[in-house]
């Protein structure tokens, strides 16, 4: 992996694919110098409790753990490719 690398991680809200309860999965994508792939977090928030300001959940009642869990998810993506520029 060259030194050089950028590592881009968005969060977006899968609301095309949302369920008759409102709820949709939050999608992580990660692009790494253009190439992009991405995967479910399996973490779902109602469609009318999600920012797209700051891709995180607002409001609802599990809201602090989805954006705990995202950014758990943040973290170890960065901690891993930091290991890889090595």
């Amino acid at each position: 992996m060259k030194s050089n690398q950028v590592m881009n991680i968005l969060f977006w809200h899968k609301k095309s694919k949302a369920g008759k309860d409102g709820y949709a999965t939050v999608v992580c994508r990660i692009t790494i110098d253009g190439m992009e792939k991405e995967f479910s977090t399996s973490k779902k928030v109602h469609t009318d409790h999600w920012d797209l300001v700051t891709k995180r959940a607002s409001g609802g009642r599990d809201h602090k753990a989805v954006n705990l869990a995202l950014s758990d998810v943040e973290s170890d993506l960065e901690t891993h490719f930091k290991v890889l520029r090595m």
